[in-house]
Parts: C-alpha cells; sequence; structure tokens
C-alpha cells in the first residue's frame, strides 16, 4: 500500500515538474533568480522529524526529489544522468545527515549544494544499462558506471582487469577486496553504501 502511494505521489510530482519546467527553460530571472516550490522549501529540522516518521510529507519530499533531478536531467547542457548510481532513499539519507547538524537550512539549499558537488561525475551521454546479480541481490546500473568502478578499484590496487563495464568475476573479487578493506561485508555487491565508499570516497 505505502509503495503504490508512494509511486502515485511520484507520477503526479513528476507531471507537474515537467509542466513547471516546460513553461519556461530558462533558469533563472535576469538576477539570478528563481522561484521554490514545494517541500523544498521545508526547514531541515521538519525534514528529519517527518523522515522518521515516514509520514506523508516525507514521501512527497522524496517524490518531489526524483522531478527535480529529472528537471535536471531535462534541461542541464550534457546531461543525461544528474546520478551515476544514488537512489532516492540514499540522497535521503544523506540529507538527513546534514538535517541533524544544520536545522535550519532549508532542504532546497542542502540538495542544491549536494548536487553541485555530483555535477562533475554525471553521466554526460545515454549509457545503456546491465543487470547485476551477486549472492541473490540483484541491482541494474549504468555500464558507464561499470568502467567508472572498475577503473577505480584499478586505482586503489584492487582489481587488474580490463576496463569492460561487464560485472565480471574479477570486479565482485575486487569489489570483496574493497569492502572488507572499509570494514564492510564483503559481499561484492555494488550496494549504495559500497559505491559511495568508492566513488565519493571525498
Amino acid at each position: 500500500m505505502a509503495d503504490r502511494r508512494c509511486s502515485n505521489l511520484a507520477a503526479v510530482i513528476f507531471s507537474v515538474a515537467l509542466l513547471l519546467f516546460a513553461a519556461d527553460a530558462r533558469p533563472a530571472d535576469k538576477l539570478g533568480q528563481y522561484a521554490i516550490r514545494g517541500p523544498g522549501l521545508l526547514s531541515c529540522a521538519i525534514y528529519s522529524k517527518e523522515r522518521a516518521a515516514r509520514s506523508n510529507v516525507y514521501l512527497i519530499t522524496a517524490a518531489w526529489v526524483d522531478g527535480y533531478v529529472t528537471g535536471v536531467n531535462q534541461y542541464a547542457p550534457q546531461t543525461y544522468d544528474l546520478l551515476s548510481f544514488e537512489g532516492a532513499e540514499l540522497l535521503m539519507a544523506i540529507l538527513d545527515e546534514h538535517c541533524k547538524t544544520h536545522p535550519t537550512d532549508p532542504v532546497f539549499g542542502v540538495l542544491a549544494s549536494l548536487f553541485r558537488k555530483l555535477w562533475p561525475d554525471r553521466v554526460t551521454g545515454k549509457s545503456d544499462k546491465t543487470t547485476i546479480v551477486v549472492g541473490g541481490r540483484e541491482a541494474t546500473h549504468y555500464v558507464e558506471l561499470i568502467k567508472r568502478v572498475q577503473k577505480k578499484l584499478k586505482a586503489k590496487r584492487f582489481y587488474s582487469g580490463a576496463i569492460t563495464g561487464k560485472y565480471s568475476a574479477e570486479t565482485v573479487k575486487a569489489m570483496k577486496r574493497f569492502q572488507k578493506s572499509i570494514g564492510l561485508d564483503a559481499t561484492g555487491f555494488p550496494d549504495q553504501l559500497t559505491l559511495w565508499r568508492l566513488m565519493r570516497s571525498e
């Protein structure tokens, strides 16, 4: 029931976001100013409270974030996807961590700052996706991301294979070695936390 409700809310907010962006594709007015709408106006204190309660406000905010990212993908130059692997729940958790120590910050400002930091690592062109199954767990990621993962693992001396974009047995072993090195369960699976620690070590 909750999943269906979240899905319906996401569809509504996504549609509204498209209408808003379609109405005016300019990034701001001549002074660089623009109106902020919806959950972006929430303070961090309210957001954290609603997230803890897993309330409708929280679900709406999560859907609003997806709409925000879609808008960036549609109108930002050389951008296929602002997020190379981050899912909504990871973004909401990162936002919550910030909000715990900065309760007066606005949600939009925090997300805008986070997205500026992620901008250099966006997927700039259409990339095929690949389904990865390891130990009974399954995830779908961009082939471009897997190439980046292999490059990162190679740079850290955990991987010595070719950069293929295929999540090979050798890549799984390399990921296990990386996970073990940072104290995570050595599953070899490219979960959100592992990818964040590997790709966003800064």
